[in-house]
């Protein structure tokens, strides 16, 4: 019997996954984002935005994923709904905006908050691809929730500490991209444990 393509990754793929690469090209396709998509405030940014942004990261992430399963455009599909959909509500283009106020401590409980329904949100879709390959892809969703919700709130702090410190703006971006490291990395290491986990890789 002529094995699948799928069959053949399953058995030819060993489940290394590394956390640093993952986190490495969450990074570069946040950075490249700012080429069309500008840091600001809730208000200043736009849907259309969130959309080129999420595609980016989506296919930077998507070229890590195809090592692990064939359909991994799907990833940056789900990316692109999740990230478009969030821009278009009151949340905003999360990882792309900066919070109004400097104080500290609302800028830890709001990162917390939002950090943590956006990583939630966001989870819910990636968490439709990962599904039908991953054993115990439920817990995706809480991973991404944790993930954001503790990236958000200490990049969301140091941008504000950089910022009063400067005066620049430069200072928020700064933390926006420790916001990416950080749930970069987190992720990265929540996905290696589900991949290592699972024996449904296809």
């Amino acid at each position: 019997m002529r094995s699948s393509p799928n069959e053949n990754r399953k058995h030819s793929l060993p489940l290394q996954f590394n956390y640093l690469s993952w986190a490495g090209v969450t990074l570069i396709g946040f950075l490249c984002s700012l080429v069309w998509v500008e840091i600001g405030e809730v208000p200043d940014l736009t849907p259309f935005q969130g959309m080129i942004g999420a595609t980016i990261i989506g296919c930077f992430q998507a070229l890590v994923l195809s090592r692990f399963f064939v359909h991994s455009w799907l990833w940056i599909v789900s990316t692109f709904i999740a990230w478009t959909l969030m821009g278009g509500s009151s949340f905003g283009v999360m990882g792309w905006f900066t919070p109004r106020t400097e104080l500290i401590m609302v800028r830890l409980t709001t990162g917390l908050i939002l950090g943590g329904l956006a990583g939630i949100w966001v989870g819910f879709w990636q968490w439709l691809v990962l599904k039908p390959v991953v054993s115990k892809s439920y817990l995706w969703i809480l991973f991404s929730g944790m993930s954001w919700s503790l990236g958000l709130s200490l990049g969301w702090i140091i941008g504000g500490i950089l910022l009063s410190t400067t005066n620049l703006f430069l200072g928020e971006v700064i933390g926006l991209i420790f916001v990416w490291i950080l749930v970069g990395i987190q992720t990265g290491i929540a996905l290696s444990y589900l991949l290592q986990k699972s024996r449904r890789i296809k």
